[in-house]
């Protein structure tokens, strides 16, 4: 691709007219440079859902453009953050104050992004989340910052419905994950069943990273319910499903999923997660362009994205068509311009950032097919129905974001 120098609009008419103000559109950059920082887990649990594969989603969408946005370069730097969030923020700090980072995306972690969010509330930075706590865009939500993938509002509140109630399957037991993603599930979950009259029988936390799941699926088999809700992500999911099944759990039981990612399914095999029903925020079959941005990803990567990394890409891509169309890296022009778009691409239809930070956007009620079902690597879900997101998502003015309205 040719690389180009685009002018914004003070420096054109400064060109045109010799009227003061900045000459080129490098001057409406700050340093010259566009710099987006990728920060998530690179060695722990949560890696294969992010990790390098995210930092690869954002190069393929800098290289959309070439390499160069609004006639300066486009740098990706990247960082673990261990699943700390004092690492985390440690890192980000540096980032925005000292290294020039204009922004920072995926993270995925929900502990790590909610302190990331701190540090935007008064820096003219932004972050755009992969992570899935619904407190990023309610009572926790900063300006500037996007959760990009979804809320886990959606997951769990969407994940049964009405008529799956009123035909049986109405008691839950729920095994979650001990920090802000499992909290954050448990109390909209609850919440959802209890108000179509359903029950939940019992909650257990377990410690992240935790490799023996047997206690807690045996005190939910003891339990009596007829789903089990797993509020849980990454490794420590794919570890419940494998050993309900093992124990024996599963049959006559549903597993629900409220944070599932495509990675837990590459790594576990249709064999071992089939039947497990979720709200996909991610369906990487639904369109032409999803298979295409798919195979292009798995061939550079080695496997297939996972929402994590798809929406890394997604964020990538928008923030850098933003700055291309104002001129700027400024962050709340950019996130103005953002907040009048429609976003479609390979990882979102008909999305829209609300008021409250969230990106909405079509979700998918699905059970994971059988393995003699899939067409192929990422063909997963056997949808049920789809959300628009005005349906799947908590309206702004309900979300407990104190930034709406203001």
């Amino acid at each position: 691709m040719t690389k180009t120098t685009l002018l914004s609009p003070i420096a054109l008419a400064a060109a045109l007219f010799g009227a003061a103000g900045p000459a080129t559109a490098q001057d409406a950059i700050s340093d010259g440079v566009v710099r987006i920082g990728v920060l998530n887990d690179r060695s722990g649990l949560y890696a294969d859902m992010a990790g390098e594969g995210s930092v690869e989603a954002a190069r393929m969408a800098a290289e959309e453009f070439g390499g160069e946005v609004a006639g300066v370069p486009v740098e990706i730097v990247f960082a673990d953050h261990q699943n700390k969030p004092d690492v985390g923020v440690s890192i980000a700090r540096k980032w925005y104050d000292a290294d020039g980072v204009d922004v920072i995306m995926d993270i995925g972690n929900s502990a790590v992004s909610l302190a990331v969010n701190e540090l935007v509330k008064n820096n003219n930075k932004l972050v755009l989340h992969t992570s899935a706590s619904a407190a990023l865009s309610g009572e926790d939500c900063a300006p500037r910052s996007v959760q990009w993938q979804y809320s886990v509002f959606s997951a769990a509140d969407k994940v049964v419905t009405q008529q799956m109630i009123d035909e049986g399957l109405d008691s839950f037991f729920i095994i979650a994950v001990d920090y802000a993603l499992g909290d954050s599930i448990i109390e909209t979950f609850t919440n959802s069943i209890e108000r179509m009259g359903g029950e939940i029988v019992g909650v257990v936390r377990h410690p992240l990273n935790t490799p023996d799941m047997s206690s807690y699926l045996l005190q939910a088999q003891a339990s009596g319910a007829k789903g089990i809700m797993l509020a849980n992500a990454g490794t420590d999911l794919g570890t419940a499903v494998r050993q309900a099944m093992e124990f024996g759990v599963t049959p006559g039981v549903q597993l629900l999923a409220a944070a599932l990612t495509t990675d837990v399914i590459d790594a576990n095999g249709l064999d071992v997660m089939q039947g497990v029903q979720v709200l996909s925020q991610y369906n990487m079959y639904r369109n032409e362009e999803g298979r295409a941005w798919l195979e292009a990803f798995a061939e550079r990567h080695g496997t297939t994205p996972s929402s994590l990394q798809a929406g890394t890409y997604s964020a990538a891509l928008n923030y850098l068509k933003a700055v291309d169309a104002t001129g700027t890296d400024d962050a709340d022009t950019v996130l103005d311009w953002l907040k009048e778009q429609e976003i479609n691409d390979a990882f979102a239809s008909s999305g829209h950032i609300l008021d409250n930070g969230l990106h909405s956007h079509d979700m998918y009620l699905a059970r994971i097919k059988a393995p003699d079902q899939s067409e192929g690597p990422g063909d997963y879900f056997d949808v049920i129905e789809v959300l628009p997101g005005e349906v799947a998502n908590v309206a702004p003015e309900d979300s407990g974001c104190p930034l709406v309205g203001n």
